[in-house]
């Protein structure tokens, strides 16, 4: 697929090459808790069809460095080559982009929101990353992530956080919906960037 095609789905270059036949072919990390969660979301992307016409979704947690991002990626690129609709986008790019959106141009804010509140697959990168110190942020990301769950939308959600660490940060009700929707898998070890191996594009 072109780079253009991909930006369209928000896949900028660092992951454009990613899918889980590139990262077979480089080789898995030999961080245990890695190698162990890949089959795991392998597996979810081999029933892709299924997980998100049931509204399952993924949310991958723990250290940074340590592919969340790279296996979300790799799990749209499935939904993408099925055909159907998906999005990538950081928590922090999400918030700037509604907020910029909607100071310049109300009409083309509400739809981009409108395309985050139902694409069909959502994968929203580094939850938690957002200044969630304004009141206004707290309150959209609720309204989407809960707009979503009604919807029986799935999303791949990515964090740094623990759960409970989202306690300090997030409604009780919220987290409550993450944890019902998503398949939750917690990603330990050192970061890959510092020993190489993370995954790198060809």
């Amino acid at each position: 697929m072109k780079p253009k095609d991909l930006e369209y789905y928000g896949i900028y270059r660092r992951f454009q090459n990613v899918t889980f036949r590139q990262i077979e072919a480089q080789g898995l990390p030999s961080n245990p808790v890695i190698r162990r969660h890949y089959r795991t979301i392998k597996e979810y992307a081999d029933h892709l069809a299924e997980n998100v016409a049931n509204g399952k979704g993924l949310i991958l947690l723990g250290a940074c460095g340590t592919m969340k991002t790279t296996l979300s990626v790799a799990v749209m690129r499935v939904q993408i080559a099925r055909g159907s609709s998906c999005y990538f986008i950081p928590m922090t790019t999400l918030m700037d982009e509604i907020f910029t959106r909607h100071a310049m141009n109300k009409e083309d804010c509400a739809r981009f929101e409108q395309r985050i509140r139902t694409t069909q697959l959502l994968v929203v990168d580094d939850l938690g990353s957002e200044n969630t110190d304004v009141g206004w942020v707290r309150s959209k990301v609720d309204s989407i992530l809960t707009e979503r769950y009604n919807r029986m939308l799935p999303c791949i959600i990515t964090s740094n956080l623990t759960f409970e660490e989202m306690k300090g940060t997030y409604e009780m009700r919220l987290i409550d919906r993450l944890r019902h929707a998503n398949m939750a898998l917690m990603f330990t070890g050192e970061s890959l960037r510092k020993s190489g191996q993370v995954f790198m594009p060809k």
